[in-house]
C-alpha cells in the first residue's frame, strides 16, 4: 500500500476553483476529462512520488503537470507516510503571483 494522500484545505480550494472555470467556460466533457486525469495523477502518485519535477525553493515538494494548463503542488512526508497536496496551481499565471 502507497502512502496516504491529503488534502489541504488550499487544494480543495484551488481545485473547485479549477472546476468552477471549467463549468463557467466549458462543457461537462472537460470537466470529466480533467477530474479523470486527477485521479490517475494521484494514482501515479501513490506509486511513484518522486516521478515529478522538485521545487527548487521548497523541501521534499514536487511540481507535476496535470494537464498543460494546471499544475499540481505536493509535499511528501516520509514519516508519517503521507503526501500533501498542496494547491493546484494554474500554469497560464504569473509565478511570482502564485503562491503555495
Amino acid at each position: 500500500m502507497g502512502p496516504e494522500i491529503v488534502w489541504t484545505q488550499k487544494a480543495i480550494n484551488t481545485f473547485g476553483q479549477r472546476i468552477k472555470y471549467l463549468q463557467d467556460n466549458w462543457a461537462e466533457k472537460e470537466i470529466f476529462n480533467f477530474t479523470e486525469r486527477v485521479n490517475e495523477y494521484l494514482t501515479t502518485l501513490k506509486t511513484q512520488p518522486l516521478m515529478f519535477r522538485q521545487s527548487t525553493s521548497l523541501k521534499n515538494t514536487h511540481i507535476g503537470v496535470i494537464i498543460k494548463q494546471v499544475s499540481l503542488v505536493y509535499r511528501i512526508k516520509p514519516k508519517s507516510n503521507r503526501i500533501e497536496l498542496i494547491a493546484f496551481i494554474d500554469n497560464r499565471q504569473n509565478p511570482k503571483k502564485q503562491k503555495y
